[in-house]
């Protein structure tokens, strides 16, 4: 958890704080990014289109408590779990940024060099075309 945590803590504007419901909490503008349940479970909110997305390409899993919702669970028992766990909160905080975040963000993080860098899916690049001018 400690090699996730340094590496999301670099992002631009993300916070790292205790998770009401245990755990660590990332945040951007106080919008949540994703927490982490002791040692290897992860929970991400997505719309219900990318976690559909995600959950078909074998990314994540349904959340483990509402699985009807567009929240991802992501299991990481070892460092190559650890490395699609930076992915997928890589792909929370460039979502964060293109809907919701302050227009500012926006100006700051290239989203379409982002996605360049994570290699989505055609299937999710084009959800994200969807929800901003990228």
């Amino acid at each position: 958890m400690s090699s996730i945590e340094q590496e999301v803590r670099e992002w631009p504007g993300v916070t790292i704080r205790e998770h009401d419901r245990g755990g660590r909490e990332f945040t951007l503008d106080e919008r949540e990014l994703g927490h982490i349940h002791g040692e290897s479970l992860l929970d991400i909110p997505f719309t219900k289109r990318i976690r559909t997305i995600l959950v078909s390409e074998g990314r994540a899993e349904k959340h483990h408590v509402v699985p009807d919702s567009g929240w991802v669970s992501y299991r990481i028992d070892d460092d190559e779990d650890s490395t699609g766990a930076i992915w997928l909160l890589r792909l929370s905080y460039c979502y964060h940024v293109l809907a919701t975040a302050d227009e500012t963000w926006k100006e700051r993080i290239d989203i379409e060099a982002e996605l360049d860098s994570l290699e989505p899916s055609d299937e999710l690049r084009n959800v994200f075309e969807a929800i901003g001018d990228i």
